[in-house]
């Protein structure tokens, strides 16, 4: 079995392009699911549970968006999955957090990065996070 991608600063710091236009990506799927909530939500309070009849005149509607919630769930889905087969682990999605893995005097830790800074400035022991991040 082979261990996780470490990475050197400067190959990390490669990545932070990529991360940053993952994330706007990140950001237009959040957007489009909280629409599709708040559009969802206000069909479950005029309707109740009859959104779930057939013969509800906006179940095709409910249908629709909880259709597209699941799309769109899916979508963000293989956007942390591209990040994570380039080595890169997002720690969270709605913060633009994410870690790469890195030798830092002789043991293993996580080169910290938040999104709009444009290089790794920080890391993290693997089993601490953000709160305990110092810089490099």
């Amino acid at each position: 079995m082979v261990g996780p991608r470490v990475f050197t600063l400067e190959e990390a710091n490669a990545l932070v392009p990529d991360m940053e236009r993952a994330f706007v990506e990140l950001d237009a799927y959040r957007e489009q699911m909280k629409a599709a909530k708040v559009k969802l939500n206000a069909l479950e309070m005029i309707w109740g549970q009859e959104i779930n009849d057939a013969e509800c005149p906006d179940h095709p509607e409910g249908l629709a968006l909880v259709e597209q919630l699941r799309a769109t769930q899916e979508a963000v889905g293989k956007v942390v999955e591209q990040l994570n087969e380039l080595g890169v682990t997002v720690k969270d999605v709605h913060e633009g957090l994410a870690d790469v893995y890195h030798v830092r005097e002789g043991r293993l830790v996580f080169l910290c990065w938040k999104r709009g800074e444009e290089a790794f400035v920080a890391w993290h022991h693997v089993d601490e996070g953000f709160a305990n991040r110092e810089p490099l």
